[in-house]
């Protein structure tokens, strides 16, 4: 008896479950349907063909972790994204994103201050690029970059931070609609797209408006990027209200990730045919074709790994190596491929050159490898805020293989690695405005300097051009090779050949911009050497 009421009890209380469940959506729709009022009623919604947004925003650089420094207090660094426009074509969901691209400090390549013209298009499940030749490519669903996350999933939902377009998704009946359910005073509903893509959206309680977007990505240095785009400022345009201001923040240390200010909003007018070209569409998705790792002899027990750059020193019982960039894909592949070159000898120990995220892509596949990493203290709590970030939408390796990050600081100036097999010393970097806590390594029996962006970050321009000869004449080196971790191997006079060159563009670029007015970051050069 007693086991057939505990029975009839468990169902009741499944049943009692089930119901709140289903109120509980019932709830969310209701608050979905409530927004659609208020933005100008379910009807006019989906009647609108198409909307253009006119603006100019700002990214920050590298997710944030492109500043001068790890610390939480360091000034951000920004790109602007200049002539702005947001194209969603909801009558035939696609969307376009354009915009021309600069960064708002001294950097050492062109493409960082020539406003690149940015043409993304996403045409329902297939995404491509706009050449500024016109040519169409198209792109892979998941894009890696220290510097931007792209492919379908972002484009899409970059698509959904319109609300319009986001409360238009969240009506269509092949939307999996999830809860309803109180955050800080907004109704926060989960929503899965009929194409899987899973967002969650935020609804003002007092308003009904749509008051953020919310929705996680794959990134290398954190594992994933949980994204949250804030809408405020809503005014009216042809029947509709549309938020003047976007705002997306990042789950790490809350930065701001993108600003957009609008300027103006067109609503269904004359747009270009964004539909995937026939070429475009015939070429199947691509997909990351596997890294092809280079190995090329630098000196007795050095070697250098392309394409990214890392330099493997080879010790009397294990192996260093010297930065894992790029990417985690790039990353892996360098270790594997480390750990190839000498049997027996195990990869134990890591250095990064600086925490730039470019730099340090394949700090999280260095934890989960056992790896030990070498470098200055500033850079221990961000490193350590990478490792323990969570990616739990996207795990990578050290998502499914937690462990602790191992640290060894190099507490002044010089710290050197040295056994019966190979000695390294490794030095802080003087005089660079690009980077204060990084580190660079000599290898005083074949005169090889092993560094990055001291004097290769690029050819183009030289901004900080006395850092080279700086430590160079600081640390008392003879220095006959450079493995950089951007250029190729050259020789020490190639190297100042290049900077005397790049010192002298980046000259003539701040004399032509403040011909025009424009007074250019990292204008004028500071350098006391050329």
């Amino acid at each position: 008896m007693k086991t057939r009421s505990a029975a009839i009890f468990a169902a009741l209380l499944a049943c009692a479950s089930l119901n709140v469940r289903a109120q509980a959506v019932s709830a969310g729709r209701e608050s979905i349907a409530a927004a659609a009022a208020a933005l100008g009623g379910v009807e006019r919604i989906r009647a609108v063909r198409n909307i253009t947004l006119i603006g100019y925003g700002q990214y920050a650089y590298m997710f944030g972790g492109g500043n001068i420094t790890g610390s939480r207090n360091a000034p951000q660094k920004y790109q602007a994204a200049n002539d702005l426009r947001r194209i969603y074509d909801l009558q035939n969901d696609r969307y376009q994103q354009l915009e021309r691209r600069n960064f708002l400090f001294p950097f050492a390549a062109t493409f960082g201050h020539n406003y690149a013209p940015v043409n993304q298009v996403l045409d329902g499940d297939i995404a491509y690029d706009i050449g500024a030749d016109g040519v169409a490519k198209r792109v892979p669903r998941w894009i890696e970059s220290s510097h931007q996350i792209d492919g379908i999933h972002m484009r899409r939902l970059w698509m959904l931070n319109n609300p319009v377009a986001l409360i238009r998704a969240a009506l269509d009946p092949a939307t999996k609609v999830g809860k309803a359910r109180p955050e800080g005073g907004d109704t926060a509903i989960d929503l899965m797209l009929k194409e899987g893509d899973k967002l969650t959206l935020g609804i003002d309680s007092t308003t009904r408006l749509p008051a953020w977007v919310r929705w996680a990505n794959p990134q290398s240095n954190l594992g994933q990027l949980t994204l949250t785009t804030y809408f405020t400022g809503y005014e009216p345009y042809a029947g509709l209200l549309l938020p003047l201001g976007y705002r997306t923040v990042e789950d790490w240390r809350g930065i701001e990730y993108l600003k957009i200010f609008v300027d103006n909003y067109v609503v269904d007018s004359q747009i270009a045919n964004l539909a995937a070209p026939d070429a475009v569409r015939a070429t199947p998705e691509p997909v990351p074709a596997p890294v092809d790792v280079k190995v090329t002899p630098v000196a007795r027990g050095l070697w250098r790994l392309n394409p990214y750059g890392g330099t493997v020193f080879e010790f009397a019982d294990h192996l260093t190596i010297f930065e894992l960039g790029g990417s985690a894909t790039l990353a892996q592949a360098d270790v594997d491929a480390a750990r190839k070159l000498v049997p027996g000898k195990p990869l134990t120990e890591y250095i990064p050159s600086h925490h730039h995220f470019d730099h340090t892509a394949g700090l999280r596949v260095a934890v989960a490898e056992g790896l030990t990493i070498i470098s200055k203290p500033g850079n221990e709590g961000i490193f350590r805020e990478m490792a323990e970030h969570p990616a739990p939408d996207f795990p990578d390796v050290l998502e499914r293989h937690r462990r602790p990050m191992k640290f060894i600081p190099i507490s002044r100036e010089h710290l050197r690695l040295a056994d019966s097999a190979m000695t390294v010393d490794l030095y802080w970097v003087r005089n660079n405005i690009h980077m204060a806590d990084a580190v660079f390594a000599y290898v005083p029996e074949s005169r090889v300097m092993v560094e990055g962006d001291i004097g290769t970050a690029a050819v183009d321009y030289q901004f900080w051009a006395d850092s080279y000869m700086d430590n160079v004449d600081y640390y008392k080196l003879k220095v006959d090779t450079v493995s950089p971790v951007h250029l190729q191997i050259m020789k020490h006079d190639e190297l100042i050949e290049m900077i005397k060159g790049g010192v002298q563009r980046a000259r003539e670029r701040c004399a032509s911009e403040l011909a025009k007015g424009n007074y250019f970051p990292g204008c004028p050069v500071q350098t006391n050497r050329y």
